[in-house]
């Protein structure tokens, strides 16, 4: 009997201890007490890339702000699939996020993943990359794209086009064809193997980064034609986006913290918040993101999230074509 008391003893303190760790970081007299020890940012690419840039520029700063130390690791591996897979089954306390963009809907519509945004809880979009233009060499017989739709119908199969299936590549391509394009489409690899490929005279037309094209557009060697991002970019005012000229295809690759399904709203908004106060008022990560032609950028909770769903809802319903089917 005592042996049995001494049992049930232990069992309730163990439940008690349990709950009570629960219920540290959701509240103390009901509000939120959170965080209570550091905060792992997951970005699911190699260091030195985009995402990685952008979470390290905010997360120096978090700290300052949340009073707990802030940490980035990379999981690179599978298009980000690995990294955002073990966000996605992580325990939704607040302290395992992913920092992430586009590429989590393009995996999700290429049959890369079996999940998407609607498996996280969405955080805030934070940042956004420079935008990606269609370059060609300065010779090219087109200034725009609705001069390479002409071109392409008069000289079917001619002008050779860089896409890679279940890329983002791969939605510009099946925009132009929808708008009429008879284009010839051929795969590639990155954007550094892309701008060998023009600068060779291998591909007539191939999307790049315009950070990375920046100084041949200077020097001639380059053109723009158009840019995939969903509005014209300050830094080419006068260059039309594929939207504009009836082309179904656009994004921006737009960073956002994300978290596993179910973590406490309260806790989404603190960060979001905490983020949202560098991104629009700290100058030094404002001078920081410039290096990098990147606008200051940050959304709400609720804009974010719409953002994520509706670009979400355009490319699974081109899915099957992502998915060479």
């Amino acid at each position: 009997m005592k042996k049995l008391l001494v049992f049930l003893m232990v069992l309730f303190l163990s439940i008690t201890f349990v709950s009570a760790q629960g219920q540290e970081e959701a509240s103390t007299d009901g509000e939120l007490n959170w965080p209570t020890k550091p905060i792992n940012l997951i970005v699911p690419y190699a260091a030195g890339g985009n995402s990685d840039f952008n979470a390290r520029a905010v997360a120096k700063y978090l700290p300052e702000i949340l009073g707990k130390p802030v940490v980035v690791t990379n999981v690179p591996g599978s298009g980000g699939t690995i990294g955002a897979a073990q966000v996605k089954d992580a325990k939704a306390d607040g302290y395992t996020i992913l920092v992430h963009q586009l590429s989590l809907s393009i995996a999700e519509a290429a049959g890369m993943a079996n999940y998407g945004i609607k498996d996280f809880t969405v955080g805030s979009v934070f940042s956004k990359a420079s935008p990606e233009v269609l370059v060609s060499l300065s010779d090219a017989p087109f200034d725009d794209v609705e001069e390479l739709i002409a071109y392409t119908q008069d000289h079917p199969g001619e002008v050779k086009l860089t896409a890679n299936t279940g890329a983002t590549t791969m939605w510009i391509a099946i925009g132009l064809q929808n708008a009429g394009a008879k284009l010839n489409v051929v795969s590639s690899g990155g954007s550094g193997e892309r701008l060998q490929v023009v600068l060779g005279g291998h591909a007539d037309i191939v999307p790049l980064n315009y950070g990375m094209i920046e100084t041949y557009v200077n020097e001639g060697t380059l053109k723009i034609i158009g840019t995939a991002s969903n509005k014209r970019s300050e830094l080419i005012p006068d260059v039309k986006t594929l939207r504009e000229v009836g082309v179904n295809a656009g994004y921006d690759y737009m960073n956002t913290m994300i978290f596993p399904k179910g973590t406490d709203p309260r806790i989404v908004e603190k960060f979001s918040n905490a983020v949202g106060e560098i991104v629009m008022n700290n100058e030094k990560y404002q001078s920081e993101i410039a290096t990098q032609y990147q606008p200051v950028t940050w959304m709400s909770v609720e804009d974010s999230e719409a953002h994520w769903h509706t670009e979400r809802d355009e490319l699974m319903a081109i899915s099957d074509v992502l998915q060479g089917k």
